[in-house]
C-alpha cells in the first residue's frame, strides 16, 4: 500500500507513509482526506519515506498545485503555536521529490508549520520534543493507529474515521 495515514493519540503525532510506487491520485486523495478531517492538521507529523518508496510517476510540477491545496487547506485553521512536520527519507531516489516539496516554500506563514528534513528517526524525534523513551515509536510505529491507507492504482482508499 503506498500511502498509509496513522496518529498516536498519547504522542499527539500524524505519520504517514510512503511505500511502493506513490501516485498523484494517491497524494490528492491523501489531501482530500486531510481537508476532511482538518483536525489532523493540527498535529504535529512525521512523514516517513521508506526505502521502496518511488515517486517518479509523479511530474514535479503537479507538487505545486498539490501545495497550494495544501495552503488552502491550512488558511483557515487558527494555531496557537507552530506545527512540526519532520521528514526522513530512506529512499535516496526519492530524495528530489522530498527535496522539491519542503525546500524553498514559506510553511511557516502560509500553513503554520516548520519543515525539517533528518537522516534519522533519533533526529526527528528529538527535533519533535518526544521523550527519549518515545522516540523507538517513530520507528515502530507502535501505538499508533491507522487512520487511512490509499492505494489507488487497485482502486482501494480505506478510512479508519
Amino acid at each position: 500500500m503506498p500511502i498509509v495515514l496513522r496518529h498516536s493519540p498519547r504522542l499527539e503525532l500524524n505519520v504517514a507513509e510512503y511505500h511502493g510506487g506513490v501516485t498523484l491520485a494517491e497524494l490528492k486523495a491523501l489531501a482530500a482526506f486531510q481537508a476532511r478531517n482538518p483536525e489532523n492538521l493540527r498535529h504535529d507529523t512525521m512523514s516517513l519515506v521508506l526505502e521502496d518508496a518511488d515517486f517518479s510517476s509523479v511530474d514535479l510540477a503537479a507538487l505545486d498545485a498539490l501545495f497550494s491545496r495544501y495552503r488552502t487547506m491550512f488558511a483557515p485553521l487558527d494555531f496557537e503555536i507552530m506545527r512540526r512536520s519532520a521528514w526522513v527519507c530512506l529512499n535516496p531516489a526519492a530524495r528530489a521529490y522530498v527535496d522539491y516539496w519542503v525546500d524553498g516554500r514559506d510553511m511557516r506563514s502560509e500553513m503554520s508549520s516548520v519543515v525539517r528534513q533528518f537522516e534519522t528517526f533519533a533526529e526527528a524525534a528529538d527535533w519533535l520534543l518526544l521523550a527519549a523513551d518515545d522516540a523507538p515509536l517513530l520507528e515502530t510505529r507502535e501505538g499508533f493507529e491507522d487512520l487511512a491507507r490509499f492505494d489507488l492504482p487497485i482502486g482501494v482508499v480505506r478510512t479508519a474515521l
